[in-house]
């Protein structure tokens, strides 16, 4: 069954997350956090599209333990998802046994937005600096909208137990508590397996950005449906459908 209705991902910050733009501040830190030209932190559409991908693998490992239909079944999900290439197909058939239902290497159908703070929010701030670029006078800086959104922290590097020398290294944290979000669209219509099974690998995601295995970045993700206004869970609860994710 096709499915046409229009989705978000929404993240809320639930640890500080790290979302690094590779580049240097001078005089205030050394790895900033990715901001766009009005100074809103943001997480880049294609590596949180590799984040879900491979959260989504992480579960296909899990599936393949339980349920061998189950798991063919999720992984021609990913596929048309995230597409594929031999390297992958390979790893996953040398893995769990599984063949591609269909040869070569395939595009996914899914394409995200980048994961910034909610549009009005954005639009009322934007619009505040525009006027004010008129009026030759911020009231509220890009400066001042990243310091608002993140924290400086320090990093150090141990050599039996003792920092090394020159490896004090700061940089910006995204605050917990902030709420992002990716709008989601395919190239094609999607099917209702294909939303659950997405719902299912949003859901379990866990962690996004830097420094993860030392606690950063941990999150809290849900799965919108813009034309009922509501999450999917509540959406497939109220329909009367299975939503074990």
């Amino acid at each position: 069954m096709e499915n046409v209705n229009m989705y978000k991902i929404e993240m809320e910050i639930c640890s500080e997350a790290i979302f690094t733009s590779g580049e240097k501040e001078r005089n205030l830190v050394q790895s900033r956090a990715q901001t766009d030209e009005y100074g809103f932190v943001y997480f880049h559409a294609k590596t949180l599209k590799g984040q879900l991908k491979r959260q989504g693998y992480w579960l296909l490992g899990q599936y393949s333990n339980l349920n061998r239909n189950l798991a063919t079944s999720f992984y021609d999900s990913i596929i048309n998802l995230f597409g594929i290439n031999y390297i992958e197909a390979k790893n996953i058939k040398e893995k769990y046994g599984l063949e591609l239902s269909k040869d070569g290497q395939q595009a996914g159908l899914i394409r995200l937005s980048n994961l910034e703070l909610d549009k009005n929010l954005r639009n009322y701030f934007i619009n505040l600096q525009e006027n004010d670029v008129e009026n030759e006078y911020y009231r509220i800086s890009p400066h001042d909208l990243i310091e608002a959104q993140t924290h400086i922290r320090t990093g150090i590097q141990l050599e039996e137990g003792v920092a090394k020398n020159k490896m004090l290294n700061t940089f910006h944290t995204v605050r917990k508590g902030l709420i992002f979000y990716s709008t989601v669209s395919f190239e094609e219509k999607s099917s209702d397996i294909m939303i659950k099974d997405l719902a299912k690998i949003v859901y379990s995601l866990r962690r996004i950005g830097a420094g993860i295995h030392r606690g950063r970045g941990e999150v809290n993700s849900r799965l919108f449906i813009e034309q009922s206004g509501d999450y999917y869970h509540n959406f497939m609860c109220e329909e009367g459908k299975n939503v074990s994710l």
